[in-house]
């Protein structure tokens, strides 16, 4: 009987993937959302639950095998980088204490290898649904067989069924767990508006684009499912009452998507007796008309940081990613209404895509020094397994240019962007607005001047701000 369950993330240890230094987790340690949604989901179910973070808790396997002796199952969160680690851990927990093993994450979407190392389910896609099915299974109410979105070994052999239908109604999830965590030990300071308790939160599952680079939409079935105003607003309205949440970061693909949820969102926050700061991730044909009411809006409802993820500035660079081209002058237009209006901005991009040159990098090193952003932040194409690029390039050289030089090439890039006058008086203006920020970021303040000067890129795809 399966009455209570270990959710467990571990950190990576691939250099390629952190920020540099090593200061990943002493300067962003963000919440393991995934995790707090399916401890929600099993606790309203009446199973125990509980979550082991290593970027909190700096355990050894030692120490979580200990721990794991009080539960019956045990589940990984998985993305590409952690796979060597999770793998490991699977396979001495297996031979130690024989519980059953489950992983999912991103690194699943297209990946059963960890069948072969302790793991008994490996969860593709999303898991809600699905790890409700797993414990009715090993309680013996269905049999495996009718499980969908898992891969498992009958056999000898390695069972893949058919996709978990998508949750169409995602209001009807419970808001994630966050009683399990201790919420104060959580961060990004390259917020530079982030007070504590800080939190993630999202307000809609899947995108609507489909870059070639990406997994989301693949993850999330090619749709978009947005959650209502009010259950958003009910979920901050909980996260305050019990924790005092003061910052929220949204970890949508695109936040909102259309104007008129924005502004209802914005209208039933700031009405609202709190004032809780929230950033948000746009694209850069976001919000295309009325910008300045909406963003003027945003910006009362406490607002303060817009992220965008351009990734490239030539036109044949981005139609080879299923971009389009019109989206760094887009992006141009958005940056000077919200550089305007007093918002942080930042822009991400990424170095090695298909059919990138010299030239083209420079191109887009040469946009992003002259968009107006706040902030830049410069990625090595990292190919996610599971993405159209992966299928393609999988034995193929990508671009024409070597690792060394494209990394060069964004070391080059941040130090030209953040060693500007004009870079550095931005930051320290906005700093200066949130003197708390400059209590709690204490000692790490050297390691993200390093990072936004001289640190090594990343490797991966996401947005770091």
């Amino acid at each position: 009987m399966i009455k209570k369950m270990a959710f467990v993330y571990l950190v990576h240890e691939e250099k390629l993937y952190l920020l540099g230094d090593g200061i990943v987790h002493s300067v962003q340690r963000r919440p393991q959302l995934g995790l707090q949604y399916l401890s929600a989901v099993l606790e309203k179910k009446g199973v125990k639950t509980d979550i082991f973070d290593q970027s909190v808790i700096p355990f050894d396997f030692d120490w979580l095998s200990g721990k794991l002796k009080e539960f019956d199952m045990v589940g990984f969160y998985c993305s590409d980088p952690q796979e060597n680690k999770v793998k490991d851990y699977s396979r001495k927990i297996k031979e130690r204490l024989g519980i059953p093993v489950l992983v999912g994450g991103p690194n699943t979407l297209t990946n059963s290898t960890f069948l072969e190392d302790g793991c008994d389910i490996v969860v593709h896609g999303e898991g809600e649904k699905t790890i409700q099915d797993i414990v009715d299974y090993y309680n013996g109410a269905r049999s495996i067989d009718t499980i969908k979105g898992i891969s498992y070994k009958k056999d000898g052999r390695v069972v893949k069924s058919a996709p978990q239908e998508l949750i169409q109604n995602i209001d009807t999830i419970p808001f994630p767990d966050r009683s399990k965590v201790d919420i104060n030990a959580y961060h990004d300071y390259f917020l530079f508006g982030m007070r504590k308790p800080y939190i993630t939160m999202i307000a809609s599952r899947g995108c609507a684009y489909k870059c070639f680079f990406c997994t989301s939409h693949k993850s999330w079935g090619n749709k978009y499912r947005r959650r209502s105003v009010d259950n958003v607003i009910a979920e901050i309205d909980e996260v305050i009452g019990k924790y005092g949440v003061k910052y929220i970061a949204f970890q949508d693909d695109i936040f909102g998507m259309t104007n008129d949820w924005i502004e209802e969102f914005c209208e039933k926050l700031i009405k609202r007796p709190y004032r809780v700061r929230w950033m948000a991730i746009f694209h850069p044909f976001s919000i295309r008309t009325d910008t300045e009411r909406v963003f003027r809006l945003m910006k009362r409802a406490g607002c303060d940081i817009l992220s965008f993820g351009l990734q490239a500035a030539h036109a044949e660079v981005l139609r080879g990613i299923n971009r389009d081209p019109g989206e760094p002058e887009a992006l141009k237009r958005l940056l000077k209404i919200a550089n305007r209006i007093g918002f942080v901005t930042a822009v991400s991009y990424i170095f090695g895509l298909p059919g990138d040159t010299e030239d083209t990098i420079k191109k887009t090193i040469s946009y992003s020094l002259n968009c107006g952003s706040t902030l830049a932040n410069y990625f090595m194409l990292s190919i996610l397994r599971g993405s159209e690029l992966e299928g393609r390039y999988r034995d193929k050289r990508i671009c024409e240019l070597s690792d060394e030089r494209i990394e060069s090439l964004a070391e080059h890039a941040s130090k030209a962007f953040y060693m500007r006058p004009g870079a550095i008086l931005n930051i320290a203006c906005f700093v200066l607005k949130n003197p708390r920020w400059l209590i709690e970021v204490g000692g790490n303040i050297p390691a993200i001047l390093r990072r936004l000067s001289f640190g090594k890129s990343s490797r991966k795809k996401e947005n770091v701000f």
